[in-house]
């Protein structure tokens, strides 16, 4: 798939899925913004990048603040002249049962979670309306379809991210500007190793997946590359599962 002289940004791309779909965007040929709170982690992704040849810069983007996403999407312009796709991966969860959980907890979670999306999105709206053209990749969960026991707050915010990305899919399609989801099932990053070890480990969590496997991010950016690009010109307002099997949501 051809990205040449498209621009990317990438929200939580200093690791994990993030990480790994920025670097495949960028070997398809895109120019990348990494942004995520920690700017030491973006700042190493983009001299992955540039050592491809490619164009990238970090940004600190804190999602939960508008005018964080709004200076994220600036920094994008002046470097690379425009932006054609954004990645909302940013997100937080707690691994609690929900008597358990504080409002401070679920308010976090839904901060990050659902209203980083909305902000990076909005951020974006304007540049893609003007250029008639944009790509939109809204990371939804597993969690956000079906449910999670403890991660009930989670499941609650991305759910909220599925049913945005198809409203808003309706609202810009006019605007040669598509907006889908992915939905992963656990995926072995660095962040949910934590959730992965109190279940139990890998192994015995693979079990409820037919294909006998957590996803790597690898498994997930390839299906996020696919609906960054053209290949995917006339799909819009759907939620594509990269779970394994462990959904099988007609």
């Amino acid at each position: 798939m051809d990205l040449f002289g498209k621009s990317a940004i990438v929200t939580g791309g200093g690791r994990g899925i993030g990480r790994e779909t920025a670097l495949l965007l960028a070997r398809a040929g895109a120019n990348v913004c990494i942004a995520d709170m920690d700017e030491a982690s973006a700042q190493n992704v983009a001299a992955e990048i540039r050592a491809l040849g490619v164009g990238a810069i970090a940004t600190r983007t804190n999602v939960t603040l508008a005018e964080d996403t709004q200076a994220m999407v600036q920094a994008a312009i002046a470097a690379h002249g425009r932006v054609d796709i954004l990645v909302n991966n940013a997100a937080v969860w707690t691994t609690k049962l929900f008597k358990d959980m504080t409002p401070q907890d679920y308010d976090r979670d839904i901060r990050v979670t659902l209203y980083g999306t909305l902000n990076a999105s909005r951020a974006v709206l304007d540049v893609m309306t003007a250029q008639k053209y944009g790509r939109i990749v809204n990371l939804i969960s597993d969690a956000g379809r079906i449910g999670e026991p403890y991660l009930t707050v989670y499941s609650a915010a991305k759910g909220g991210v599925a049913a945005f990305t198809k409203a808003l899919a309706k609202e810009v399609g006019r605007f040669n500007i598509t907006v889908n989801g992915v939905a992963p099932g656990i995926t072995n990053t660095p962040g949910a190793q934590g959730f992965i070890e109190g279940a139990g480990g890998a192994e015995k969590l693979a079990k409820a997946y037919p294909l006998r496997r957590l996803a790597e991010p690898i498994d997930i950016a390839n299906v996020i590359l696919f609906l960054a690009s053209d290949m995917s010109a006339y799909m819009t307002g759907q939620i594509f599962s990269a779970s394994g099997g462990y959904t099988t949501i007609g």
